[in-house]
């Protein structure tokens, strides 16, 4: 148990981290109008039927300092493109398709930027809006049943997706007993941490990592699970978690690997982890107040954890 839990400063600390009303209330408008654009029965993109949803971020309550990006799927009416089954839509069809009305939006008409090599369509307002069409796994009528299908640029070809899978997954983790809610709150720290040093380790693969880890590592304050999970991570060397299996929640792939959280992302987020853990541990064993506060500023940054905190 750490020597000073310091309630106040995490208090702060994570308020600094959290977006702003603000933010929540322009990236809630936006989704709202543009949800309704797409799924509008008499709209321009009323042929794919499409059936939208959040994922991402926002969605996860895991964004921090602002909300940079809203991230909406677009079920589309469609099995697997080349399947055989249903008309055959290209891929540059789909895009077009789901672009329409908003092209045809005067908020929306000369925001609207994608190509044939990219993954989403993406509207920048402030607040980045990113559009991922999707299609039915072949034979599949649910529309709550995934994996649905997403098309990988990079690799020409279709892919299994699970977003609101993956999105009860970390809710589940977060609810149960042993992490007493931390996981959520643990997830914007990494981030933050990441964030501080400009790492290029993306927020999927910090949720991934975090998932598996054991709900043990989550109990207590934060400043007893920053330390334990810091801990954890860097008592393992890189090279032996990497020859390891990372999977994502919902296990249908591994993470570790070229097109993923690559070799070289991976030994720098760890060789940071390490540092982080060690200046953790100090603030978690620290008697004295101050010290401990010192140590917590080194690696979040004093702007975000101060030394005093307004009541």
């Amino acid at each position: 148990m750490a020597h000073h839990t310091l309630s106040d400063n995490f208090a702060s600390f994570f308020n600094r981290l959290n977006p702003s009303p603000t933010f929540e209330q322009q990236a809630a408008r936006e989704h709202k109008t543009i949800t309704a654009l797409l799924e509008n029965p008499d709209g321009r993109a009323a042929e794919l039927s499409p059936r939208c949803f959040l994922q991402g971020s926002y969605k996860q309550q895991t964004a921090i300092y602002t909300i940079n990006d809203v991230d909406i799927v677009a079920l589309c009416q469609l099995w697997n493109p080349g399947s055989g089954t249903g008309r055959s839509w290209s891929r540059e069809e789909i895009m077009d398709t789901l672009a329409a009305p908003l092209r045809q939006d005067r908020r929306y008409k000369d925001k609207v930027d994608y190509h044939s090599g990219s993954m989403c369509i993406k509207l920048d307002l402030g607040i980045k809006v990113e559009i991922l069409p999707v299609v039915y796994q072949t034979g599949n009528h649910d529309p709550q049943q995934e994996p649905f299908r997403l098309y990988r640029p990079e690799k020409g070809q279709w892919q299994d997706g699970y977003a609101r899978y993956h999105q009860a997954r970390l809710s589940w983790k977060n609810r149960q007993e042993k992490t007493e809610g931390n996981f959520i709150p643990a997830i914007k720290v990494f981030k933050h941490l990441r964030s501080q040093l400009a790492l290029a380790t993306v927020s999927f693969h910090i949720e991934c990592l975090l998932f598996s880890l054991p709900d043990y590592l989550f109990l207590g304050s934060p400043a007893d699970y920053i330390p334990a999970l810091l801990g954890y991570i860097a008592l393992t060397p890189a090279s032996d978690w990497y020859g390891k299996r990372l999977k994502t929640p919902c296990g249908e792939r591994d993470i570790f690997g070229a097109s993923e959280w690559t070799w070289e992302t991976w030994e720098q987020f760890h060789k940071a982890v390490s540092v982080w853990a060690k200046c953790a541990h100090s603030a978690n064993q620290a008697v004295d107040r101050d010290t401990a506060i010192e140590f917590w500023q080194l690696f979040l940054g004093a702007d975000f954890f101060p030394k005093q905190v307004s009541p």
